[in-house]
């Protein structure tokens, strides 16, 4: 079964990275918005990532740009771009793509869904059902964040569609009053905790970029810490001492 394909250790490093990345975006104001963000691992700074949030009436599309930093780059060349667009108010996903340069690895693939929104048409000929109030990786995350003000959402079961296969998200909320059981929090901020299992259906690439090999694995596990107002103050993907930290930079 694909979803609990084992993923060698480096490549799963790399791209705990790149998951954490397309995290934040959430209440970003104007027309365009762009933001640049570091991530590290064991305090040293490997990857550039730049977020790009665009308004566009009912709709909203978010871009992430992740390159590996110069010298992590030399050995294991990595530029991808993700992009998705949903609705606004109900974060339900329309199109996305992404463009994906791993070392020898290179391509371009995009995904629109139906004008009855039943299926999803892929650019390499593939066609999927998509299942209903489903979302993908990166609208179901700023769903999430945005019910982060709302105690009474959580915990909650998400469908969510990576690449034709369908997983089931239990997403956790914690705080001050509410303690995650190793977390410890500002009276101030919100954790939530995200789970990934798989529920059925298959891939759409044979060979895909390894940014989805690792979201599509049993047992993935990312958490947020959201401030009052919204937005993040810090993203982690796994436990020390391998905890890959993401933080936005100041402009």
């Amino acid at each position: 079964m694909r979803g609990i394909e084992r993923v060698n250790p480096f490549s799963r490093f790399l791209m705990t990275i790149l998951l954490i990345t397309g995290l934040n975006g959430q209440g970003l104001a104007g027309d365009k918005t762009v933001i640049p963000y570091e991530a590290s691992y064991l305090g040293v700074a490997l990857l550039n990532m730049t977020l790009t949030w665009e308004d566009l009436d009912s709709t909203v599309q978010i871009t992430y740009d992740n390159q590996l930093k110069p010298f992590i780059a030399y050995f294991h060349p990595i530029h991808n771009i993700y992009r998705v667009r949903f609705n606004k108010e109900s974060y339900e996903p329309l199109s996305w793509s992404k463009k994906v340069s791993e070392g020898s690895m290179s391509f371009l693939l995009e995904a629109n869904r139906s004008a009855d929104g039943l299926n999803v048409n892929y650019s390499n000929g593939e066609l999927r059902s998509f299942p209903s109030d489903a979302l993908t990786v990166f609208s179901a995350t700023h769903f999430l964040a945005s019910k982060a003000n709302t105690p009474s959402f959580f915990p909650r079961d998400l469908k969510v569609f990576i690449d034709g296969e369908i997983w089931n998200a239990t997403a956790s909320r914690y705080s001050a009053t509410q303690p995650h059981p190793e977390i410890k929090l500002a009276p101030q901020q919100i954790l939530i905790q995200t789970d990934l299992h798989y529920v059925a259906g298959d891939r759409v690439m044979v060979e895909n970029d390894i940014l989805m090999d690792v979201i599509a694995s049993e047992g993935t596990q990312f958490m947020l810490w959201v401030e009052r107002d919204g937005s993040y103050s810090k993203a982690q993907f796994g436990k020390f001492p391998k905890a890959v930290v993401l933080k936005r930079l100041k402009k």
